[in-house]
């Protein structure tokens, strides 16, 4: 159903000129994840269309920062008002109106944080299950996430104040090195994290098992492995894995762009079990494997491989192996083929 929320709407809206009913719709929709970043999109448009009053943002976020650690602390709290002090006006014919404009869109979007902190704070790349996608960060990085993954950074002043974003799943990063030298910092769920100056290589942080793999450039790996933080160097051509304790293991490999293949849609298998296929096809398709011998399990497979999907690996692999495949859903019998 087409939304009957407009660009035209908002801009009544945010002018004061919108009607009690028009103003409870926009409230409601702009609560939805999916209709976040258009209204942040159409306020920055009104708010460099309409230089007429400038909202004090920094202010604000600092104003709700405060007002959500006493939420998450638990404390009862009074909705706090919004005061002149909150923003900046420029002309002064109708300050009131201007202030009551600049106070209702700061309320909103309080609202918006206070249910939503993370959408507040972050902006959020991800990808579904067989889903991969290529994004350029505001500091010129380029990053692709593989399926079933996500990457956070924070909203206001990436590469001005910090690069620090936040991988859950796998990515391969080509960071872009900047005039000041500011580091580039990767960090997991998994404790530990990658710090980097101007560099390409690849992240996998899955719960079962980690992997970085160093292509250019040089990294710092920080491994946090019970009470003690442990430094590693990296260097081109590196691989360290790291197993559910995040205890390291170093290699080094001399094609680490393999690692990254799947960018194009392409596998690298290099004797692979397939126990470790079977962990792929849930985590980057959502499918659940079974096998009707246990000895399949060890059966490895060796080869570089293209598929758009699924079926085609699950293809490629019986194939290969001599298996045969049964999907119902997102769950999948493997058993030995007929001879």
């Amino acid at each position: 159903m087409k939304s009957t929320i407009t660009k035209e709407l908002i801009v009544d809206y945010l002018s004061g000129n919108a009607s009690a009913l028009q103003k409870q719709l926009i409230d409601e929709w702009v609560l939805a994840e999916e209709n976040e970043e258009l209204f942040y999109k159409w306020l920055e448009e009104y708010e460099l269309a309409h230089p007429e009053y400038n909202a004090n943002v920094e202010g604000a976020i600092a104003n709700y920062h405060r007002f959500a650690e006493k939420i998450d602390s638990s404390e009862v709290v009074q909705p706090a008002l919004v005061t002149p002090k909150t923003v900046h006006l420029v002309r002064g014919d109708s300050n009131w109106f201007r202030l009551s404009i600049a106070a209702s869109v700061l309320l909103v979007l309080l609202t918006v944080g206070y249910l939503k902190k993370d959408a507040w704070y972050y902006q959020t790349y991800s990808t579904d299950f067989g889903e991969t996608k290529s994004v350029t960060l505001p500091d010129g990085s380029q990053v692709t996430l593989n399926a079933n993954s996500s990457l956070r950074l924070p909203r206001w002043g990436f590469a001005k104040n910090t690069r620090h974003v936040f991988l859950l799943g796998e990515a391969s990063f080509s960071v872009k090195h900047t005039a000041t030298h500011q580091p580039f910092v990767v960090q997991t769920d998994r404790k530990f994290d990658v710090v980097v100056l101007g560099t390409e290589f690849s992240v996998f942080a899955r719960e079962r098992k980690a992997k970085i793999v160093l292509s250019k450039g040089k990294v710092q790996l920080n491994v946090q492995v019970g009470p003690v933080v442990q430094k590693m160097i990296m260097k081109p051509g590196d691989l360290i894995t790291l197993d559910s304790q995040n205890h390291a293991q170093l290699t080094t490999t001399s094609q680490p762009e393999m690692h990254s293949a799947w960018r194009g849609h392409r596998y690298v298998f290099d004797g692979t079990t397939l126990q470790e296929i079977i962990y792929l096809l849930a985590e980057n398709y959502g499918i659940t494997a079974q096998v009707a011998d246990k000895s399949l399990l060890s059966l490895t497979l060796s080869g570089s491989f293209t598929a758009d999907n699924a079926d085609q690996l699950v293809e490629v692999v019986d194939g290969v192996l001599g298996l045969q495949s049964t999907r119902q859903d997102n769950h999948m019998m493997i058993s030995q083929g007929k001879p």
